[in-house]
């Protein structure tokens, strides 16, 4: 007597004895560098993949290095050269205009090179004029080199030991205030409370602005930071030193297609 099987059965049994589990994936290796926090300062190997990014916003104490460092030197150099007191003096205002000209104008590419041209004129038409014996360029000149602008050896030093302490302080502030930019969010810490604000990074925009090409000399390539989402700026990171490094490193994190430059 013969025993008559079901086709279908024998071959829903056959797959469930020869299928087996599909092995889970294994997690892929991260492969990031964990970032310091010290990199606030300075970004270091921009190339490499990293967790995050920190970026902080810098008080504007930072563009005064050029003061600090003129007025120490003028007053050692005063009191341990024979250079005139007056030639020191002139540097040390020289080197302070250019300072403020940092706080009271904004520069940006097109108004830079103006200046830069506006500035050379001046100074051939006045070599010219020199040259043509003109009384006013004469007068002036004369003015101008009848100046003595001098300061006391302990005035120099005053000054630059106020700017190293409140430069000092201002080099502070960005480790305690910082964002992190990570590749799903961008958050804003305020130590020692912690998170202070979170950008889904979806949606969102990183744009580097160069409003003032004497900040972009004096923190070398730096700027500002704009974090747009939906058309509209919700964070803008001010002060930024070495922003042209860093953007190396969000293009990396975060894709280049997120990423622009704006001078």
């Amino acid at each position: 007597m013969s025993e008559n099987a079901n086709p279908s059965e024998n071959q829903s049994e056959q797959e469930a004895e020869t299928t087996e589990p599909a092995p889970e994936p294994s997690p892929a290796p991260s492969g990031l560098r964990k970032e310091s926090i010290w990199e606030v300062y300075y970004p270091r190997n921009v190339h490499a993949d990293v967790e995050a990014i920190p970026i902080a916003s810098f008080p504007m104490i930072i563009y005064f290095w050029p003061s600090m460092l003129a007025l120490l030197a003028c007053g050692t150099l005063q009191s341990a050269t024979s250079i005139e007191p007056t030639t020191l003096g002139l540097l040390a205002v020289a080197i302070w205009t250019f300072n403020l000209l940092v706080i009271v104008t904004d520069l940006d590419q097109k108004k830079f090179v103006i200046s830069i041209l506006i500035v050379l004129l001046i100074g051939a038409g006045a070599w010219v004029a020199n040259l043509k014996d003109v009384a006013v360029v004469g007068s002036v000149a004369g003015w101008f080199g009848g100046l003595e602008v001098t300061f006391s050896t302990q005035a120099y030093l005053l000054m630059g030991v106020i700017l190293v302490i409140l430069f000092v302080a201002g080099m502070v502030q960005p480790r305690f205030d910082y964002w992190r930019f990570e590749s799903n969010e961008f958050v804003h810490y305020v130590q020692p409370w912690g998170r202070d604000q979170s950008i889904p990074r979806l949606g969102s925009t990183v744009t580097r602005e160069v409003p003032d090409m004497l900040e972009l000399i004096l923190t070398f390539g730096g700027g500002t930071l704009l974090v747009r989402r939906e058309g509209q700026v919700v964070a803008r990171i001010e002060h930024v030193p070495f922003l042209s490094r860093r953007m190396i490193a969000l293009e990396r994190l975060l894709g280049a297609t997120r990423v622009r430059n704006v001078e």
